[in-house]
């Protein structure tokens, strides 16, 4: 080995041993570099426990105890603190070592990030949602609201925010919303047109029905949000009457009263039936919606139905008989209550059923199916068969027929009109008998009657003249006692003069009168002249009165009676009468409603019995309801009440139409 050699091996070794101790000095300073910076974490992490005992100290009472999730978490996500609220929420607790990243679900991983970019960067975030995996591995979604943490140097520390678990009401938002959906295409799909105002008459809900019937060009959601109070006129000139549609529009708009079938009659024939409802919360007027349906159809129809009714009506008006219907198989179709007694079937025993088959003898069901082929020709005649009740009895009939014709003027069916004559004879006998009778009984109970009263009231007056005498003969001798005392003779002298004359109406109650056409609400109009009615009791229809065939006197004594006790019994500073009425095919049914004094569940039935006052009011003999009553089964009827003590009562009755 040269020289040369050797020194370029020294140099060699001079450089390894240079790049060993730079290699060491390279490696001692970066221990020393990581064992300050271990130092500066170790410093850092006693900051932040102790700004977080220093804060949960600061919040005791605060955040424990809001109803609210509450947690605090280091940089990298894991739990620090939580209240009660959070841990209830998670399904965790402290012990656990949770880190919040790790509850996030798949699908938000990534909003997450930039979610805590934004915290990082702005120091806090409102208003972020995001779903999350709970202990028991269901799936919340929580709104978060949260801040950064610093330290004293500002650097951030840690997070800190408030948890609210919003599944259900966000489930509730989306029904809600899912509801509001289906109702939307459940307007723009009725067949009657819709049209919903605020307060402001702003357009608010409108469906494209509602477009067609007014001929209007622009699309319901362009019509959200314009005003209606000048619309009508853009629309008048489609109606028959342009003014009074507007007029009608005004009034309702300005009444905000219910009014629901109010008719329209367009100028091409259309007809339409609009409904206006005013819409209220908590009695705060907050709009109203329209409704208009095409009835036009509807209105031929019922107009033709109407027709084959009054062709019905006309006979059954005329004769008080059993009506029976059948098509041109000779299946009943429809009967009336009078053959329903005749027959001895109802109704529903009767319709489907053939009645020849069900009603005649054998040798009658061959008569019966000669004259329904002259019901297919058109002809119409009477003839007498025998017919079976449902009891087997045998009846006599005597039958008009004639044939049924639909709108086309085709023949299908028949129609018969059956009167028993049976025991029409020996019936007629009977009732001229008993209506002699009832007549003589009427004529002597009348007599009676006046004698009695004549008889009684002549010494009442009589009396009444003396204490009148003994007054003025002896007027500076009487104290004042005595006065009184003469007074009260006075008082029960009247009272006595009219409980005889109650006895003698009630009496003559039973008189024959002829019955005609009466005009409830003119009734009731006479009445309200007639009473004498407190400034402070409201006495209201609900609805217009019926006309009905009875006894106007009769009648009018009916509701006075009634009125006059629900005036004379108001213990109210406010008083309240309603009148109210219903129908079915055979009776209307009326009440009397009042706010007064009420009467006791016992003497319910007591009330309607002569002579029985439940109060010693100075004006009640105790007659009156039993005038009503009487009146009310002379019309074929009933009456009943419905009564709470202090609140009210309301007399019931019905009369046969």
């Amino acid at each position: 080995m040269n020289d040369p050699q050797i020194q370029m091996y020294m140099r060699a070794l001079a450089r390894e041993k240079a790049a060993r101790k730079e290699a060491e000095r390279i490696l001692e300073d970066k221990s020393r570099e990581l064992y300050l910076k271990s130092q500066e974490l170790k410093v850092t992490n006693a900051k932040l426990e102790s700004l977080i005992k220093q804060t949960t100290s600061e919040l005791e009472g605060v955040f424990e105890n809001i109803v609210d999730a509450y947690v605090v978490m280091n940089l990298s996500g894991d739990v620090l603190k939580m209240n009660e609220a959070a841990e209830t929420l998670l399904g965790y607790t402290l012990t656990d070592e949770i880190n919040l990243m790790s509850l996030v679900h798949p699908n938000g991983q990534d909003k997450v990030a930039e979610g805590f970019n934004v915290l990082f960067e702005q120091g806090a975030i409102t208003d972020f949602f995001v779903d999350i995996i709970v202990a028991n591995g269901d799936v919340r979604l929580v709104h978060i609201n949260a801040s950064m943490i610093y330290d004293e140097e500002g650097r951030p520390i840690a997070a800190q925010g408030i948890v609210r678990d919003i599944t259900k009401e966000k489930a509730a938002e989306q029904r809600l919303i899912d509801s509001e959906n289906r109702l939307s295409a459940l307007i723009s799909n009725l067949e009657s047109g819709v049209l919903l105002e605020d307060e402001d008459r702003n357009i608010v809900i409108a469906n494209q029905r509602f477009c067609d019937f007014f001929e209007i060009q622009a699309t319901p959601d362009q019509l959200i949000g314009q005003n209606c109070k000048n619309a009508a006129e853009n629309s008048k000139h489609l109606f028959q009457d342009p003014n009074a549609f507007v007029d009608r529009i005004h009034t309702l708009t300005r009444k905000k009263q219910q009014v629901l079938a109010d008719e329209l009659i367009l100028k091409d024939g259309r007809i339409l039936e609009r409904d206006f409802i005013p819409m209220l919360e908590d009695g705060v007027y907050k709009g109203h919606l329209w409704t208009y349906r095409d009835v036009t159809v509807r209105r031929k129809f019922r107009e033709s139905i109407e027709a084959e009714r009054e062709k019905y009506s006309r006979i059954i008006a005329n004769m008080n008989l059993g009506l029976i219907e059948v098509n041109t198989e000779d299946e009943i179709q429809m009967v009336n209550q009078s053959f329903e007694l005749i027959s001895g079937y109802s109704e529903k025993e009767l319709l489907g059923k053939k009645g020849k088959e069900l009603l005649l003898t054998p040798e009658s069901r061959v008569k019966l199916s000669q004259e329904n082929q002259n019901r297919l020709k058109g002809e119409s005649n009477s003839y007498e068969v025998t017919g079976r009740t449902k009891t087997g009895e045998l009846r006599h009939w005597l039958i008009s027929g004639a044939p049924n014709y639909n709108i086309n003027g085709q023949v299908v069916g028949s129609i018969g009109i059956h009167l028993d004559i049976t025991d029409l004879k020996t019936l007629e006998i009977q009732k001229e008998q008993l209506l002699k009778k009832l007549e003589k009984s009427n004529d002597e109970l009348e007599e009676y009657a006046h004698v009695v009263s004549h008889d009684l009231k002549s010494p009442l007056r009589s009396i009444n003249a003396l204490v009148n005498w003994i007054k003025d003969d002896n007027q500076e001798q009487l104290d004042t006692q005595t006065l009184e005392h003469l007074a009260m003779i006075e008082i029960t002298l009247e009272k006595m003069e009219q409980l005889i004359s109650d006895v003698l109406r009630f009496s003559s109650l039973g008189e024959s009168t002829a019955k005609s056409e009466v005009d409830l609400n003119q009734v009731l109009e006479d009445i309200q002249t007639l009473l004498h009615c407190p400034d402070h009791i409201e006495i209201t229809l609900k609805k217009p009165m019926p006309v009905l065939m009875a006894d106007r006197v009769k009648i009018q004594q009916l509701f006075q009676n009634l009125l006059s006790n629900a005036i004379r019994y108001c213990d109210k500073a406010r008083g309240l009468i309603e009148i109210d009425w219903t129908q079915n095919d055979q009776t209307f049914t009326f009440w009397v409603r009042d706010n007064g004094i009420g009467i006791e569940k016992e003497y319910h039935d007591k009330v309607f019995k002569i002579f029985q006052s439940l109060n010693k009011h100075k004006d009640s003999t105790g007659i009156g309801l039993s005038i009503v009553k009487k009146i009310v089964e002379m019309h074929g009827g009933d009456i009943w009440l419905d009564s709470t003590p202090g609140e009210g009562t309301t007399f019931y009755f019905t009369l046969k139409k």
